[in-house]
């Protein structure tokens, strides 16, 4: 059994002048490989066993609050899944700290209250994510948004912190050799209330064989 893990930072900018608020995730990789004999015997073929999960260089969420009212954008990381595993991959998703709000000093932009298998919409100054097709998501298809004023139907759940666990987005079966690609989904909604200045945090992918 493997696993790979990868860490995306997350940026969130609100500029001083125009109120543009950016999210902005950029990847630091890290590999490792569980002890030997924690797999199961015979799950796949020599060589074939190793896990590679990449995702986008980087993904930006932009929003111009018009008022005090608010508005909100979605974009999207494709988080893609290499295995030659017989019985799959398992993959997951949490903040890299004990923290799950994009920060700036005292000022934060809050997780969201949904969760995995209960979304909700955003509330004003909160962030999410979502999965088509999983959970109680639902089928979708999400798209890109850019400025669409508050509130907005799309459910999304807030991401868990490090020191909990993790929340499985991913399960499969079967092996991933061709890659498969999932595309998490990012929103954020936020009003003029909100100070300017660069909010950030992280997102943790781990993706371990089954």
């Amino acid at each position: 059994m493997y696993k790979i893990i990868q860490s995306r930072f997350i940026r969130f900018f609100l500029a001083t002048i125009t109120l543009l608020t950016i999210l902005v995730m950029l990847p630091i990789y890290t590999a490792m490989a569980l002890p030997y004999g924690t797999g199961k015997y015979g799950t796949c073929t020599y060589n074939t066993c190793g896990i590679t999960l990449t995702s986008s260089n980087n993904i930006s969420v932009g929003v111009t609050p018009s008022d005090g009212t608010g508005d909100c954008s979605i974009n999207n990381d494709s988080v893609s899944v290499l295995t030659g595993s017989s019985t799959g991959y398992t993959l997951t998703l949490s903040t890299n700290s004990t923290s799950t709000s994009l920060s700036n000093g005292t000022s934060n932009i809050t997780a969201g209250t949904g969760t995995y298998s209960s979304p909700t919409a955003l509330g004003i100054n909160q962030w999410g994510y979502r999965v088509d097709g999983v959970g109680g998501f639902g089928s979708g298809p999400t798209s890109s948004l850019s400025n669409t004023a508050y509130p907005i139907s799309t459910v999304f759940a807030g991401a868990v912190a490090n020191n909990v666990p993790a929340t499985t987005i991913v399960t499969s079966s079967v092996a991933a050799n061709p890659a498969v690609t999932t595309n998490v989904w990012y929103g954020v909604c936020v009003n003029s209330s909100l100070s300017t200045g660069l909010y950030t945090g992280q997102i943790l992918y781990s993706a371990t064989t089954n």
